[in-house]
């Protein structure tokens, strides 16, 4: 089966902007199907045509699958809030985001049309579920066949498991008493407002599975939390638990006065689940966490840019009055180093200085790492201070063992260098045989077997096909050529020329043979250049570096990776010649490896349309950040975006979690300014604290003189959403009441508009309602030379276009 075409949204969304849809139907809805064929066979003719055998009957059943009983854990997401958090969610409607743009569509209900899902969110209090008490969300583990299994007190859905669910299959169901089930579960006419279909750009993000065709489908709940009312302490806090239900089966009681049968409680199949915390004082929402990114370590004050980068506090100044040993200490800690105890090989102990990949400072170039051959040689010693820097010896280590770790590495380096061996024996022989032609250009063959080949296309066969003749004279046997008096030496200095460097760049970029060897290895140090499998400690090499809750910038070393790169390259080596062939493709390895870096995210996220064979990606200065903090794991898909001096988004090169609460990004090139910002199928949805949401514009740009699609109307133009709850004698309880809120609230931007807008949607609904994703922006380390008035100039117009392009979205 070929795969199905990528989806526009990741090529025509710009990076920031989101789309919304009210559903992404599937061609066939899930479930248990048959085609079934019948056919006459008749005689004669037209008119009396009489019927022979038959009728023929042909029956093909086959089954849609889709998820039923349960979905994968990574098939969602976000959660939104995010699980176990604490904060001020009580104006928030919880929603969950799904990997599969189908997913709430795939299943119908019946009574109800295919824009119907068959998924609702509710948000219940842990004294509004029955059982479950041994987890966090209340769920209780079960099978299909215990699930579906009548009991006298537990209304069970009316469920057909498909053909390929098991009765002992696995699921988690969550019980709710009839009461609860009444008050929070919406109605039949009212799913179709809590779910809809979102595209955005996926190019900011970790990848993390994401599906990169960009869409994703969103579940929101009807029920704001339940919190602590004003004026509570601040310690006071709501539990608040989140499952994904399924609906299928329990169609009967989605209306306003379901008929429970004499039951006390419905089972539901929970499909996903979360808990978090309501409380007055925001505790762990976005606001409060990338603000906290701009204190310094003890919290006490405004972090200085100086402390902003990835580098040891140091305890002492680099100013006149500090004695010159402190001194010394302060420009290296300035510098990104750390001292760590070293023992040289006489065995005494002594401290080194280390530095890794990310500094604070952009280094010079060492010419010797190039041709460093091992770690000894790329070792460095002031003897002013007596002190090692041991940082690019380590470098070439950790290449080399990260290199032998990985035996597939190992063979295809081996594989390759065995045949960049063999390339440079066909050129030097080339070079310095005496049996083939003189060197004439184009003329001139390649190997014997070529100028062999070229005698016989030659006079040879004319030659042959003649009468003999008798030879005039004696035949004598052509004198063998001398013996070269130093052939290690004649090789030597034939693979140090600048002609046989130039062949072996050529033969590998023409050659398949090499080329297919060397891609592989290419690939391998691709990822290598980007800081692939470094452990953290070389990245990070004191904890002090990056304190929690923090954000540090730094450059990439271009030395260190070279080193690391170099160390990599340089195992299999057993002779002086294998070492002087590894220097002479060494550079063009090192420059294709460049290219693989730069293009590595691209191939990760499957982009097309990447740069033309002849136009290579060109890996620039790398910049990036490191960021420590529970943003990274309560928004696991939170967008980094930075810009150069030019005004221009940086391409990034890698964006990936270290650990479930760090997120390391690199970028190509110097960022003047970056932006940690909520991801954009990520958003929240709610009021604001005084029940109002502003009004926002429903008109495409080209339907007049009007704002921008999604644009507030106006400070004063709001609707207040709290007016249309369901009755309710619990204040907790607030669960919308949909039936009232979407013709209200139609009516209400009807009339701001001036003009009738047409039928309202889910996707209308979610416009209103969405909370804008926030967003946090600090220079880079070139912010002080970004110009003001062009930033600005650069971001309008870009808001701009991407403004217009979201509007025809």
């Amino acid at each position: 089966m070929s795969p199905s075409p990528q989806h526009p949204a990741r090529d025509t969304i710009p990076v920031g902007d989101v789309e919304l849809h009210d559903h992404y139907l599937p061609a066939l809805p899930a479930g248990d199907y048959r085609i079934e064929a019948t056919h006459t066979l008749r005689t004669g003719p037209e008119g009396g045509a009489g019927t022979v055998g038959g009728p023929f009957r042909a029956v093909q059943r086959f089954t849609v699958r889709a998820p039923q009983v349960a979905v994968d854990a990574s098939a969602v997401l976000a959660r939104q809030p995010p699980d176990s958090a604490d904060g001020r969610f009580a104006e928030v409607l919880p929603h969950v985001v799904l990997g599969d743009p189908l997913l709430p569509w795939e299943r119908p209900l019946r009574g109800a049309d295919r824009t119907t899902p068959w998924l609702a969110l509710l948000v219940l209090t842990d004294d509004q579920i029955a059982g479950g008490t041994d987890t966090p969300a209340r769920s209780e583990p079960t099978t299909v066949g215990a699930f579906l299994a009548a009991d006298p007190d537990v209304l069970k859905p009316a469920l057909s498991p498909e053909a390929d669910i098991g009765q002992d299959d696995p699921c988690e169901t969550v019980r709710i008493p009839t009461a609860v089930f009444r008050q929070v579960v919406p109605r039949l006419d009212e799913l179709r407002y809590l779910a809809h279909c979102r595209g955005a750009n996926t190019g900011d993000r970790p990848i993390l599975g994401i599906e990169e065709d960009g869409l994703f489908s969103v579940v929101v709940a009807g029920r704001f939390p339940a919190a602590a009312p004003p004026g509570s302490p601040p310690e006071a806090r709501t539990k608040n638990i989140v499952h994904l239900v399924s609906l299928e089966g329990h169609e009967p009681l989605l209306r306003p006065d379901p008929d429970f049968r004499g039951r006390t409680s419905v089972a539901l199949l929970s499909l996903c689940r979360w808990t978090f915390w309501a409380h007055p004082d925001a505790g762990a929402h976005f606001r409060d966490l990338a603000e906290g990114l701009t204190r310094s370590p003890d919290r006490s004050r405004a972090a200085t840019r100086d402390e902003m980068w990835l580098r040891l506090p140091s305890p002492y100044r680099d100013t006149d009055g500090t004695p010159e040993a402190r001194r010394q200490v302060a420009r290296r800690i300035g510098a990104g180093y750390v001292p760590l105890p070293y023992r040289i090989r006489s065995g005494e102990r002594t401290f080194g200085w280390y530095r890794g990949p990310l500094t604070p400072v952009l280094p010079s170039a060492v010419d010797r790492v190039a041709s460093a051959g091992t770690a000894d040689s790329l070792l460095g010693y002031d003897p002013a201070w007596g002190s090692f820097d041991v940082s690019l010896a380590t470098a070439f280590e950790t290449g080399r063992a990260l290199a032998l770790a990985d035996s597939a590495y190992v063979r295809q380096l081996t594989a390759f260098k065995r045949a960049a061996r063999g390339l440079a024996d066909t050129l030097y022989h080339r070079a310095t045989s005496g049996h083939l032609p003189p060197d004439g250009g184009k003329e001139r063959p390649h190997t014997a077997r070529t100028a062999f080949a070229a005698l016989l296309d030659g006079p040879l066969l004319t030659t042959l096909g003649a009468t003999p003749a008798r030879p005039a004279g004696a035949w004598s046997p052509p004198a063998p050529e001398p013996a070269p008096d130093d052939p290690s030496g004649d090789l030597d200095a034939f693979l140090r020329s600048d002609a046989a460097r130039a062949a072996v760049t050529r033969a590998l970029d023409e050659d398949e043979g090499l080329k297919e060897r060397l891609a592989p290895v290419v690939d391998w140090l691709g990822g290598l250049v980007l800081l692939r499998a470094v452990p953290f400690g070389h990245l990070v090499p004191d904890g002090r570096m990056l304190p929690p809750e923090s954000l540090r910038f730094f450059h990439t070393d271009p030395n260190w990776t070279a080193a690391l790169v170099g160390g990599a390259l340089g195992i299999g080596a057993q002779s002086s010649r294998d070492t002087l062939q590894d220097q002479v493709v060494a550079d063009v390895v090192r420059s294709k490896a460049a290219e693989s870096a730069a293009a590595r995210r691209d191939v990760d996220r499957g982009v097309r349309g990447g740069p033309p064979d002849d136009a290579p990606a060109v890996l620039g200065p790398v910049s990036g950040l490191l960021l420590r903090s529970a943003l990274v794991s309560g928004w696991p898909h939170l967008a980094v975006r930075a810009v150069g001096a030019d005004g221009r988004p940086l391409p990034v090169l890698r964006m990936d979690h270290l650990s479930p609460t760090v997120l390391l990004c690199l970028f190509n090139g110097v960022a003047a300014t970056l932006e940690l910002a909520e991801p954009q199928e990520g958003f929240r949805f709610g009021v604001e604290d005084d029940g109002l949401i502003p009004l926002r514009s429903m008109t495409a740009p080209d339907a007049g003189p009007r704002l921008p699609l999604g644009e507030q109307l106006g400070p004063d133009l709001t609707f207040r959403v709290l007016d249309h709850l369901r009755p309710s004698a619990d204040p907790a309880v607030r669960v919308l009441d949909l039936g009232s809120l979407v013709p209200a609230l139609s009516a209400a931007l009807n009339t701001a508009h001036g003009t009738a807008l047409g039928p309202f949607g889910p996707a209308d609904l979610a416009l209103q309602l969405v909370k804008v994703p926030e967003a946090i922006r600090f220079d880079g380390p070139d912010g002080d030379r970004f110009p003001a008035r062009e930033a600005r100039q650069a971001r309008a117009a870009r808001e701009a276009r991407e403004a217009r392009e979201g509007d025809r979205g």
